[in-house]
């Protein structure tokens, strides 16, 4: 017999679907399709221009430092006006910066294309996580998940398109300018169509936070929160788990290649192998967020921790697939994590601005943890010592992530009760 809270917990998905279905499609054109283009595009910009494992990994630093601002003023402007405008400017600058990297033969060119890739996917991710945990109140974690898997479904197609290309003499360059059609053609006239529709979803998705009952002002609810320890030890930890969680995701591809010898079709296909694992791990990491909130994000960081470690003694396709696997599950649990965090701890309440605030340290950290690793290589010629290093920086994520506990949160059984 199907429960009360059963089906209060399926009728907040039945009529909310659409917007998944949009906002995923969204996500996984704007952010899924240009995160997992760039590592297949550093070995061919070195080989063509004769730039450095550190430049080439700049180019995610200049997306992700545009992305933190991005991502605070994203937040800030759905709480102010609505994600309307937030969503259309992300799904037309990723198309815009896809593009670009057809004319990105010297650094600055390319650096900007990574900028505003930043842009774009702070102004999708950051507006969406705040639709998404406006909509959803008992499937928060489920829902996050279900739309944020479009960023691993980049992982798991991105290397089918690209090792073939790639291996039969395409130029890079060539390859990500065609992948911005879909941006461009898909995303950004989707939500166009599906904004001008009205209904209970349109209305929340438009919505500001001016008239909030009991609310008070952005200004006084961020000296509020940073006084609290909880918050720096939540924004410290992140910061260091989405450097470390990028690091990995930006250079797996040149790690297996000139460390590993893999030839880019196998790495194609196995990277195509985690990519479903994280597409299935992150809606499940949600479902465990909803039903054991911060607990099970601690368990998340402490695997990203064991995957890096299982990267160093990668010989053959069992101890391959071992690590692809572990990382993909790992990955899937993060980026899910920083709305439940968030709204847990910190409460619903001016949420565009306490997630755009967290996520300015995740960008951050996303915008740090590459480049230094390519730093690493260049320095010691190979992936080993960077790699020890970054497992400990994840590991110190975990245990700054221990005192914390949820505030805001009812457990399942005792929402059952209710």
């Amino acid at each position: 017999m199907t429960t009360s809270i059963e089906r209060t917990v399926w009728q907040e998905m039945k009529d909310n679907w659409q917007v998944l279905v949009v906002a995923f499609l969204l996500v996984f054109f704007s952010f899924g399709v240009p995160n997992f283009s760039l590592p297949f595009m550093y070995q061919p910009a070195m080989e063509e221009f004769g730039w450095t494992n550190t430049q080439v990994n700049l180019l995610s630093t200049a997306k992700f430092l545009i992305g933190a601002v991005a991502a605070l003023g994203m937040g800030i402007m759905v709480d102010k006006i609505g994600g309307k405008t937030a969503v259309l400017l992300g799904a037309l600058c990723g198309g815009i910066a896809m593009a670009l990297f057809y004319f990105a033969t010297v650094l600055p060119v390319y650096y900007l294309a990574g900028a505003i890739l930043g842009l774009s996917a702070a102004s999708i991710v950051s507006a969406m996580k705040v639709v998404i945990s406006r909509l959803f109140e008992i499937n928060q974690g489920l829902a996050i998940g279900i739309v944020l898997s479009a960023t691993s479904m980049g992982q798991t197609l991105m290397p089918l398109i690209w090792a073939p290309l790639l291996d039969s003499g395409v130029n890079w360059r060539h390859i990500a300018a065609g992948l911005s059609l879909g941006s461009l053609f898909i995303s950004a006239p989707l939500w166009m169509f599906f904004m001008s529709r009205k209904g209970d979803t349109q209305n929340v998705i438009n919505a500001n936070t001016k008239n909030e009952v009991g609310g008070i002002g952005m200004w006084d609810h961020f000296k509020i929160i940073s006084k609290e320890k909880g918050f720096w030890l939540i924004v410290i930890g992140v910061f260091l788990v989405s450097a470390v969680d990028q690091a990995m995701t930006q250079n797996y591809v040149t790690f297996l290649r000139t460390d590993k010898a893999f030839d880019i079709r196998a790495i194609g296909w196995a990277s195509s192998f985690a990519g479903i694992l994280a597409v299935v791990a992150k809606p499940v990491a949600g479902w465990i967020y909803d039903n054991y909130s911060i607990g099970g994000i601690k368990f998340f960081y402490f695997l990203l921790s064991v995957s890096v470690m299982l990267a160093l003694p990668v010989a053959g396709v069992a101890s391959l697939l071992i690590y692809l696997a572990v990382q993909g599950m790992a990955h899937g649990g993060l980026i899910v994590e920083i709305p439940v965090l968030t709204k847990h701890y910190l409460g619903p309440r001016n949420l565009g601005l306490t997630i755009g605030l967290v996520s300015v340290a995740v960008n951050l950290g996303f915008a740090a943890g590459p480049p230094v690793l390519g730093y690493f290589v260049d320095v010691f010629g190979n992936y080993t010592n960077g790699l020890i290093c970054y497992a400990i920086v994840a590991l110190i994520g975990f245990f700054l992530l221990l005192p914390i506990q949820p505030r805001f949160w009812t457990p399942p059984s005792k929402r059952a009760k209710k």
